[in-house]
C-alpha cells in the first residue's frame, strides 16, 4: 500500500503545480486515509512502518497547507478547522494566520497598513516599498545580467548546490553572497559615486542606499552591501529567517556548543554554589548575547524583484502585472521587539522592499497558476537581495584566483563576474526621470500574524520526524520567539 500512497502523493503534487488545488486536496486526503489504515493494521517490518509514517506526515503537512491557503482565499472556516485538526496530530501548536497563507491574488484587494495605523499618526513602519526604484537603463542592464543563462547562474550559483540531500529530498544549497564596498558619500557627490562605480551591482547599491536615507537615516552608516540572489519557481517558498552575519553566527553557535559540552561534573556539596555561578553565568551570557545580536544583523535588508512569472498577467482591478508569492515581513525582531502582525509585499518588476535588518521574514508558500506566456523563457521569481552593513565579517580569500572560486558568505565581489555586471554610463537627466517615476507603495497588513491551534481534548499530538519540515510556518511551541532560539542555536 505504501507504494500506491507514494504514487498518489506524487500525483497530488503534480495537480498542485498545474493549479488544480481541489484535485490535489482530494488525492492528499486519500493518501492520509490509506496511511492511517496501514498504521491500524500494523506493519510487518519496521522499515515499512517508518515509510508509511513519513508518507503520512508529508501528505498531512501538504494537505494542511493547501487547506489553509484555500481557506484564506475563500473564507472557508471548515477548511481551516480541518487543517488545524491535522496540524494537532502533527504536533503543532502555532501557525501563521490564513491571511498570510491565503494571501489576496493582488495587493489591491488586501488591507492596507495605513488603515490600521491611524491610532498612532507618528508611528513609522519598519519597512518601505518603492516602485520603479532603478532608472530603466540600469534595470534593463540588471535583468540582462541575471538572465537565465548568464554566468551568474551557470558559473557561480550552480556551485552552491551540495551533493547531499535534505530531509525533503531536495539538494542542499550552500548560502553564498558577495560583498561590495560603498564609496564615502562625504567625499564624492551622489552622481560621482555612481559614475565611479566599478560594477553594475555597486551602482545598484549606491542608488538604493540613497533612496532609503529619508525613511531609514541609519543606513547612512553603511560601508558595504552584501548581495545575493534567488531564482525560484513562482510557487516556491522561503522559510522564516533572519539576515545575519553568517560567519559570526557560526562562531557564536560553536562557542555555545563548546561551553555546553565542557561543563564540569559537579559534586553534590558544591551544587548550591555552582547553581549560583550558573545563574551569574547565564546572566553574563544573556548580556553578551544581547550585545552580539546588535552586530549580527544588517542595518537594512532589501529585496529587489528582477523577474516575475506571468509578466503579461494583469489585475482587472488595479492594472498591475505579474504573479508570484509575496514576501512576508514580520514585526518580530531578533533584538527583542515583537507584535503579532506582519506585512505582505508583492513582487513587481523593479520594486524594492526594504526593512529593518533585524526583522523576521520569509516568502510565503505560493498558490500555483498556469503559465500565461508561452514564449516566456524565464517563468521564475528572480530577486536580488541586499543587506547594508556598517561592519560585517568577510570570507577570507587568500588571492584573486581563489576569490573567483570561493563559495561562502560575504565574498569580495569577484572579477570573474564583472563581465556580466559592467557599470553603465549615466547622465543627470536619467536620475531626474527616475526620481519622478519612483513611487512608494503601502504594504498589505496581516493581523493577527500568528494563530494558536485549537487542541483537541483527545489528541496528544504525533511527532512528524526527528527534523521538522522547512518553513517554520507551523511551530510546536506557542511562542514564536522559538524561531530565534533555533536560528541562534541557544
Amino acid at each position: 500500500m505504501s507504494l500506491m500512497s507514494q504514487s498518489l502523493l506524487m500525483e497530488a503534487q503534480s495537480l498542485r503545480l498545474e493549479g488544480d488545488i481541489d484535485g490535489s486536496i482530494a488525492v492528499l486526503r486519500i493518501v492520509v486515509s490509506n496511511c492511517n489504515a496501514d498504521a491500524d493494521e500494523g506493519a510487518a517490518v519496521d522499515a515499512e512502518h517508518q515509510m508509511t509514517h513519513q508518507l503520512w506526515a508529508m501528505a498531512s503537512y501538504q494537505l494542511a497547507l493547501l487547506l489553509l491557503q484555500t481557506s484564506g482565499r475563500c473564507c472557508n472556516q471548515a477548511s481551516e478547522r480541518e487543517a488545524d485538526k491535522i496540524l494537532v496530530k502533527l504536533g503543532y501548536r502555532l501557525r501563521l494566520s490564513t491571511k498570510a497563507f491565503g494571501y489576496p491574488a493582488c495587493e489591491c484587494a488586501g488591507d492596507k497598513s495605513r488603515c490600521e495605523m491611524k491610532t498612532n499618526k507618528n508611528s513609522t513602519l519598519p519597512l518601505l516599498i518603492i516602485d520603479d526604484i532603478l532608472p530603466q537603463p540600469l534595470f534593463k542592464a540588471l535583468r540582462h545580467s541575471m538572465r537565465p543563462k548568464s554566468t551568474y547562474w551557470t558559473n557561480f550559483y550552480s556551485k552552491t548546490i551540495e551533493g547531499r540531500f535534505d530531509h525533503e529530498g531536495d539538494k542542499r544549497r550552500i548560502f553564498a553572497s558577495h560583498n561590495v564596498s560603498l564609496p564615502n558619500s562625504t567625499e564624492l557627490s551622489y552622481t560621482e559615486c555612481i559614475q565611479n562605480a566599478s560594477s553594475l551591482i555597486e551602482q545598484v547599491a549606491i542608488i538604493i542606499k540613497h533612496c532609503l536615507l529619508k525613511h531609514f537615516p541609519s543606513v547612512s552608516a553603511s560601508t558595504s552591501a552584501e548581495v545575493w540572489a534567488h531564482r525560484r519557481p513562482p510557487d516556491a517558498q522561503h522559510q522564516l529567517h533572519y539576515d545575519m552575519d553568517e560567519i559570526r553566527l557560526h562562531a557564536l553557535k560553536q562557542r555555545h556548543k563548546h561551553e555546553c559540552n565542557s561543563s564540569p561534573t559537579r559534586d553534590k556539596k558544591k551544587q548550591k554554589v555552582d547553581n549560583c555561578s550558573d545563574e551569574r553565568s547565564k546572566s553574563n551570557q544573556a548580556e553578551e548575547l544581547s550585545r552580539i545580536k546588535n552586530d549580527l544583523c544588517p542595518i537594512i535588508s532589501c529585496v529587489l524583484t528582477v523577474n516575475v512569472p506571468n509578466k503579461t498577467k494583469k489585475c482587472d482591478r488595479c492594472g498591475r502585472h505579474g504573479d508570484g508569492a509575496p514576501t512576508l515581513v514580520c514585526n518580530q525582531s531578533v533584538l527583542g521587539r515583537r507584535s503579532n502582525e506582519g506585512w505582505l509585499c508583492y513582487p513587481r518588476l523593479n520594486r524594492l522592499v526594504a526593512f529593518e535588518g533585524s526583522l523576521l521574514h520569509a516568502v510565503v508558500p505560493g498558490l500555483p497558476s498556469e503559465p500565461l506566456d508561452e514564449d516566456d523563457d524565464d517563468y521564475s521569481r528572480v530577486t536580488l537581495m541586499m543587506g547594508f552593513w556598517k561592519e560585517v565579517t568577510l570570507t577570507t580569500v587568500p588571492d584573486k584566483i581563489s576569490q573567483c572560486l570561493t563559495i561562502g558568505p560575504n565574498v569580495p565581489f569577484p572579477s570573474s563576474l564583472l563581465c556580466e555586471f559592467k557599470p553603465i554610463a549615466f547622465d543627470e537627466n536619467t536620475f531626474t526621470i527616475q526620481r519622478n517615476h519612483a513611487t512608494t507603495v503601502e504594504p498589505t497588513l496581516v493581523k493577527p500574524l500568528w494563530t494558536e491551534i485549537d487542541q483537541d481534548d483527545d489528541s496528544n499530538g504525533v511527532a512528524t520526524t526527528e527534523r521538522d519540515f522547512s518553513g517554520r510556518f507551523f511551530l510546536k511551541s506557542t511562542d514564536p520567539t522559538e524561531i530565534d532560539k533555533t536560528v541562534l542555536g541557544i
